[in-house]
């Protein structure tokens, strides 16, 4: 095919045109916010595992965090594009349950987002040096595990549900909706459950530090006698 005949290809349906630009920079976004927001969850299981927080860590959770940031405001731009798309071209699409429930779920996702720059990392640069939970209650802990359980579903679910054209005008969006909840509910108890055992684990280690210090103490005290 000659090279003069290419921008054709483009120009004869500019509606189909639109709509792959748009799919393409929604690719984009999602992979760009799905594959961060995985990472931090990765380094979470690490600073969980290792029970202590590195200046180096936070500023790798911080880039990751801005990613993820740039990912989901490229959803968003793209998202209005395809809902002024459908309005224009096939405004069937606009009833959708799915799309309905793709939008709350990204809404969630947003403040969720939001949560995260105002509260965790703020925790995460206090905490470099120490333990992650140390000096958290059981609602704090309960409430970053609800923000890491609602950014792991809230990326994964949007995909699925891109992913299965058979969902389309099938299920309705509370249904949609309610597994999602299920699934953020029971990965919040999960990630809350090893957080607590985590913490107490911890306690426990400080405390035997603490004894065989103070018997190190001791026997160096009654040797100096």
């Amino acid at each position: 095919m000659p090279l003069s005949s290419l921008p054709s290809l483009f120009l004869d349906d500019p509606a189909e045109t639109a709509r792959t630009g748009l799919r393409f920079l929604h690719f984009i976004g999602l992979a760009a916010g799905l594959g961060s927001a995985t990472l931090l969850d990765l380094l979470l299981l690490r600073f969980f595992l290792r029970g202590e927080v590195s200046g180096e860590r936070v500023a790798i959770f911080e880039f990751a965090s801005g990613v993820v940031d740039a990912g989901l405001k490229l959803l968003w731009l793209t998202g209005f594009g395809f809902l002024l798309l459908y309005a224009l071209t096939d405004p069937v699409k606009l009833e959708n349950p799915k799309v309905h429930a793709k939008l709350l779920v990204v809404c969630i996702l947003t403040l969720n987002g939001l949560f995260i720059h105002a509260v965790i990392l703020p925790h995460l640069r206090r905490q470099a040096g120490r333990a992650l939970f140390e000096g958290m209650g059981h609602v704090q802990r309960t409430l970053f595990a609800a923000s890491g359980a609602v950014s792991a579903v809230s990326w994964y679910l949007p995909v699925a549900l891109g992913a299965f054209p058979q969902l389309n005008f099938t299920l309705p969006a509370a249904q949609i909706l309610t597994g999602y909840l299920l699934l953020v509910a029971a990965m919040t108890a999960l990630t809350a459950a090893a957080a607590g055992l985590l913490s107490r684990r911890l306690a426990v280690q400080a405390g035997q530090a603490a004894e065989q210090g103070d018997a190190e103490l001791r026997s160096v005290s009654r040797k100096s006698h």
